[in-house]
């Protein structure tokens, strides 16, 4: 069981009456690298499949999000290329970012 549901880091905004949800708003400037980077090349069974990047990567497909938002990919059909070299943070970076985010909501 995941003890990081996404959804807890999704924040709901009304823009001109659509209600629009932004991903880790206000949370992003937590995140740190503190460990090595790894690197990776996209080949075609990655391409649109950022769960089973995550999958190849980190062993589960929990990160996937993190991993699009840590390398700019907003859209999985058109950021992503075979031949694209992407940043890995480290698992550890990640969920050091998770608790800093549970914490701050717990604050607010």
């Amino acid at each position: 069981m995941n003890k990081f549901k996404r959804i807890k880091f999704l924040k709901s905004f009304d823009i001109d009456g659509v209600i629009e949800q932004d991903l880790l708003y206000n949370y992003w400037d937590l995140f740190e690298i503190k460990r090595p980077l790894q690197y990776f090349t996209l080949s075609r069974a990655f391409i649109g499949r950022p769960d089973l990047l995550s999958i190849q990567v980190y062993g589960n497909q929990k990160y996937w999000w993190l991993l699009l938002k840590y390398n700019n990919i907003d859209d999985i059909w058109n950021d992503m290329e075979v031949g694209d070299i992407i940043s890995i943070p480290d698992v550890n970076d990640l969920d050091d970012f998770l608790l800093k985010v549970v914490a701050k909501q717990k604050a607010e």
